[in-house]
């Protein structure tokens, strides 16, 4: 008796497909790596080993995987043992021992995850690297910054945008903390709780280039962190691209102004002859929220699912997986575009800085310093100057009444204090907008990406080194 076609449409041939032109390489990976680890532990014979090896490699080089669901099997598994079996006969199921598709599986989807990790991780440490380069050329370039929404006081470009890629690192830091969970192989729980074989689980592993083997045979078939951490930190890496993303708009509109881009990044509007569209900041923020919704569905997939191997730990969520890496790859090209072409309108920071107060908090801070007063009534007197709408007459005045003496600087003076230029040069506490503190910003930036730099090569060369290991040693198999 068949499948129901229903079930056949919108299941089974879904997988197939997914399966067939999805996870090929890493379902050859780990049947080579199995058959390598029964041949060294003597579980299969030399002469087994050898002749499936050579089937193996045949189905290599001559299967063609139909375009549409072959009938008589339920997936590629089957299909792909059933060719085993024409080639070769009964010793085809010789491939299968001490092994099910519970612990087969989760790790070709392990194998997968990690391939778009690391390329995902790659990308992300270029855009790294052509931020820094963005942001040592941008220190001097002057920015107001906002709180509540309000102008709150200068910075620069370069405060702004290292913010922004300290969050990003730490999303990639999370990542990395997630890859350890990923790397780990479980080949060799077989359907639950191992086997009565003599299996070697590490030589698999080794095999495969993971880290080590799942600690507990149970967890290897039934978690979903595999899936569902790396999830949660592609999502917080989203948020914040959101978030500046909102916040780069805001800063770009009309009403604002400091912020531009060149023409390349802008579109013009069909009926009205003045507009001039930042819309990349709008896509960039669609597909954000888009692959968001990919990784947000994966963590909530497994609300209140038993604690068991079912089939959400299966293929069909990963292609919700694959969509969102799929978006936020060509979300961080449009980014970096982003990023390392917008400029600042100076004469615009210089307007909006002055006229609305952004520099008087180093006014009331030079009126504590210069005059030995407390910051409290520096503050009254400051405020007293802003709601006079900034003369020097009512500051001076406010001064005199609250201090009971007149107020030593000179009008030069207090417009240097006020100066945009002058409030940022005097921030040279770590982590503040000068150059000689922005120095130690990026100095951390950098130490930042070096360390996930070497732990992501130090992946990939174990990976590329065991892949050879497996290429070597499934060969020698006769």
């Amino acid at each position: 008796m068949g499948f129901s076609p229903i079930y056949s449409k919108h299941v089974l041939e879904k997988s197939y497909k997914h399966w067939a032109t999805t996870f090929l390489d890493e379902f050859g990976r780990q049947n080579k790596a199995h058959l390598i680890m029964l041949a060294r532990q003597g579980i299969i014979d030399s002469k087994t080993a050898s002749a499936l090896k050579k089937s193996m490699s045949k189905l290599d080089s001559t299967m063609e995987i139909p375009g549409e669901f072959p009938e008589g099997v339920e997936d590629l598994f089957f299909y792909y043992e059933k060719q085993l079996e024409l080639l070769l006969g009964e010793k085809a199921g010789s491939l299968h021992t001490a092994r099910s598709r519970n612990d087969m599986d989760t790790t070709v989807f392990r194998l997968y995850v990690r391939k778009l990790m690391i390329s995902l991780i790659k990308q992300m440490l270029l855009l790294a690297g052509a931020l820094i380069e963005k942001i040592r050329a941008s220190r001097e370039q002057l920015l107001v910054l906002y709180t509540h929404g309000q102008p709150a006081q200068v910075s620069t470009l370069a405060h702004y945008l290292s913010s922004f890629l300290i969050e990003f690192l730490e999303g990639l830091e999370g990542l990395n903390a997630s890859m350890r969970v990923v790397n780990q192989c479980p080949l060799g729980a077989a359907a639950i709780t191992t086997t009565g074989f003599n299996i070697d689980r590490q030589l698999v592993s080794d095999l495969l280039g993971f880290e080590r083997p799942v600690p507990n045979s149970y967890q290897a078939i039934v978690t979903s962190h595999w899936l569902t951490y790396p999830s949660m930190w592609f999502k917080s890496i989203l948020n914040d691209i959101t978030r500046l993303m909102a916040d780069m708009g805001h800063k770009a509109s009309c009403e604002v102004g400091m912020l531009s881009f060149p023409d390349e990044l802008v579109q013009v509007s069909s009926i009205m002859p003045q507009k001039r569209n930042p819309v990349i900041i709008e896509h960039i923020r669609i597909q954000s929220g888009m692959a968001a919704g990919d990784f947000q569905s994966l963590i909530d997939l497994f609300h209140n699912v038993s604690y068991q191997d079912v089939n959400e730990v299966a293929d069909a969520p990963i292609t919700s997986f694959t969509r969102g890496c799929e978006t936020l790859s060509g979300l961080l090209e449009l980014l970096e575009e982003t990023l390392l072409k917008v400029s600042v309108d100076e004469r615009k920071v210089d307007d909006i800085a002055i006229a609305t107060g952004t520099t008087t908090t180093e006014l009331a801070d030079e009126l504590v310093r210069r005059e030995a007063i407390s910051f409290r009534t520096a503050h009254v007197v400051t405020s007293a100057f802003v709601k006079s709408g900034y003369s020097f007459e009512t500051l001076r005045r406010k001064f005199s009444e609250l201090v009971g003496r007149a107020l030593e600087m000179s009008d030069l003076e207090l417009r240097k204090v006020l100066s945009p230029r002058h409030f940022v040069q005097v921030r040279n506490v770590p982590g503040g907008p000068s150059i000689s503190a922005m120095e130690s910003v990026i100095t951390f930036i950098e130490e930042k990406v070096k360390i996930i730099t070497d732990s992501l090569n130090g992946l990939i060369k174990n990976i590329v080194e065991r892949e050879e290991q497996l290429s070597i040693e499934f060969n020698g198999l006769g």
